[in-house]
């Protein structure tokens, strides 16, 4: 049995990498795709083992570079956040106050959630139903707030 040629080395190498990169997106598997399929078709003329490895590698290497901004472009960070992310920052309102396990129940936009107070059990202690807080982190499943406090009608009066 003769060994397998080379070309449909290359080829099933370069269609590998290109489901590859169809699943992953990631731009890193496509410039090696493209170096497969050079050193494929050098294989068809006839060029020796050597050259079709050197040239993959140039291939290669070269398409990485030349695709590597268009892969940052693509896939740069939009400053959107997402999921639970989105909600740090928000405004909520206390619906619960403390049950035994330290947590206060509160609701920011629409949804309930489970939170704990910046600064422990005396933070806790001074909110009461309807106090406004500020979400500042996600831990696990609950949020991590502090209150708001508004300055009062005296304080304005004096500015």
């Amino acid at each position: 049995m003769d060994a397998l040629p080379w070309f449909w080395i290359w080829v099933v190498l370069a269609a590998l990498l290109c489901i590859g990169e169809m699943i992953s997106l990631s731009f890193f598997m496509l410039p090696f795709a493209i170096g497969a399929a050079a050193a494929a078709i050098l294989y068809a003329f006839g060029v020796d083992l050597l050259i079709q490895w050197i040239v993959f590698v140039l291939v290669s290497v070269a398409a990485l570079v030349a695709l590597r901004p268009v892969a940052n472009r693509i896939t740069r960070n939009t400053g959107v956040k997402s999921g639970v992310e989105r909600l740090i920052g928000s405004i909520g309102e206390v619906i619960e106050g403390n049950p035994p396990e330290g947590l206060i129940r509160i609701r920011v936009e629409r949804e309930e959630w489970n939170a704990s107070v910046e600064g422990g059990a005396t933070a806790r202690a001074r909110l009461s139903i309807g106090a406004n807080v500020e979400v500042l982190a996600i831990d696990g499943t609950r949020l991590v707030v502090r209150e708001i406090i508004e300055p009062s009608p005296e304080a304005e009066n004096l500015s």
